[in-house]
């Protein structure tokens, strides 16, 4: 089930494309919008900062939500991902080029960074993905690494289906249910070897995620390393107050 403040996102954005929010004008409050759609005012703001990120809107104190743009701005446009279920749309919403296969032996640097045991063996296999609209620059660029094993089945898998995610294509092949994802974020530089495929300068902010996915035996069975240019990704986390026990 979608989220509802992407649910939410999703109307707004469609609202102001069709003119019921015409440019130049304002939104409605929060507690305005909030009531209108039956949502709470939390979820409202989180819609509103994905539509300000997108150039949609701007928002001031005391002068309210006014409307910036009916689309959104090129350069900033890309897909926020906070739930697995969103994971998943991003995959089906974009591109995959497939840009080198090749096995490897893990070294201890790499063991270390990826949690993959050193000494064996695993596909190693590079990716990018665009947006179909805007294909001009990639919004990301994945290194994947799968058991040596897999790596002929889920190249020729990768061919017939530029879209579905690596996990997903492991799990047609071979059963498995992806019953964990264990994820690092970290703030990186652009590396000079990408600088010109992504369109940016070296060094440019960018978000590098680690993502090792566990099955239902507890196994790990791949891990992803994607770097997003900050300006074309985002990712929302929420955290919610546990219940105190009264004692």
């Amino acid at each position: 089930m979608e989220p509802r403040y992407a649910e939410l996102t999703r109307t707004l954005i469609k609202d102001i494309a069709s003119g019921v929010y015409p440019v130049g004008g304002s939104l409605p409050s929060e507690i305005d919008l909030a009531s209108k759609y039956g949502v709470s005012r939390g979820t409202v703001r989180m819609a509103l900062d994905r539509i300000q990120t997108l150039g949609l809107i701007s928002r001031r104190k005391r002068a309210g939500t006014r409307v910036e743009a009916a689309t959104p701005r090129q350069t900033e446009y890309g897909p926020t991902i906070s739930t697995v279920e969103e994971l998943v749309q991003y995959g089906a919403d974009t591109r995959r080029v497939v840009h080198s296969v090749r096995g490897i032996v893990v070294d201890m640097a790499l063991g270390a960074r990826l949690g993959l045991p050193p000494g064996t063996r695993w596909t190693h296999i590079q990716t990018s993905r665009s947006n179909p609209l805007s294909p001009d620059y990639p919004l990301a660029w994945s290194h994947l690494y799968v058991p040596q094993e897999m790596g002929t089945r889920i190249r020729h898998a990768m061919e017939n289906d530029e879209q579905a995610l690596v996990c997903d294509l492991i799990c047609r092949a071979t059963g498995r249910v992806v019953k964990e994802i264990r994820q690092t974020v970290r703030a990186v530089g652009v590396p000079p070897a990408l600088a010109q495929t992504f369109g940016t300068e070296s060094g440019a902010h960018a978000l590098e995620f680690v993502r090792q996915y566990y099955d239902q035996s507890d196994k790990l069975f791949e891990v992803a390393v994607s770097l997003h240019p900050a300006d074309r990704f985002s990712y929302t986390t929420v955290l919610q107050r546990q219940e105190q026990i009264p004692r």
